[in-house]
């Protein structure tokens, strides 16, 4: 009778084998994880993105727009005085005296104190997601459970002045400096910083917003 059996080096084949895969185990495991790791990175880069293009949609400050007119304008920053306007007039040094141009409001209007950055209850402007908590804003725009996200993200954002050393009124800007955080006086700048955490992440991206109003549409160049 014939029977059936693994011949020797049959057997040597397959426990090699077996020894092979179970020793590329750690190594797969190990590229999983770090797969894993950089979607994670990706994920809470985009959110941050997502959040800080959310936020410069809305105006620098709170006193920037003008309903009546329709239109943001410059505000009056007097800790910058290279970039304040020039006594009796609507405009800063430097300014084209001409129609349909960025100009200050008619009567002097200062930006929010440093002490009242935040929600003021009414979203309208950069500041007012300073300080947030997370849980605020998105029901501000969408419902978390409707977020495409695989992972749990903490999203907090803060929003201060930024100082700068050039001197904008001289031939030369001499040295430049730019200081971020800047908690002591209103300039013309302001930093948004954008901090992601959680799934093992903490990433921090940062964008600047200035003190420019906006110009009216010429006629034959209307807003659409």
């Amino acid at each position: 009778m014939i029977r059936s059996a693994m011949s020797m080096i049959e057997l040597v084949f397959t426990i090699v084998i077996m020894g092979i895969a179970v020793m590329s185990l750690p190594l797969l495991l190990i590229q999983v994880q770090r797969n894993d790791s950089f979607s994670m990175q990706q994920e809470a880069i985009l959110a941050t993105k997502s959040r800080m293009g959310d936020i410069l949609t809305y105006e620098w400050d709170n006193n920037s727009y003008n309903a009546n007119d329709q239109r943001s304008y410059v505000l009056d920053t007097l800790s910058d005085p290279e970039l304040t306007r020039v006594t009796g007039t609507t405009h800063r040094v430097g300014y084209v005296n001409a129609e349909s141009r960025r100009k200050l409001f008619d009567v002097t209007t200062n930006p929010t104190a440093v002490t009242a950055l935040g929600n003021d209850g009414v979203w309208n402007d950069i500041d007012d997601f300073s300080g947030q908590p997370p849980s605020t804003i998105k029901l501000l725009f969408e419902s978390a459970s409707n977020l495409d996200y695989v992972f749990d993200l903490n999203l907090t954002t803060t929003v201060t002045y930024a100082a700068d050393t050039a001197n904008y009124s001289a031939s030369t800007l001499g040295t430049f400096v730019l200081n971020p955080d800047n908690n002591a006086s209103i300039t013309n700048i302001k930093t948004i910083s954008v901090t992601v955490a959680g799934s093992d992440q903490n990433i921090t991206l940062r964008s600047f917003s200035c003190n420019i109003g906006e110009a009216i549409p010429l006629p034959s160049r209307p807003y659409k």
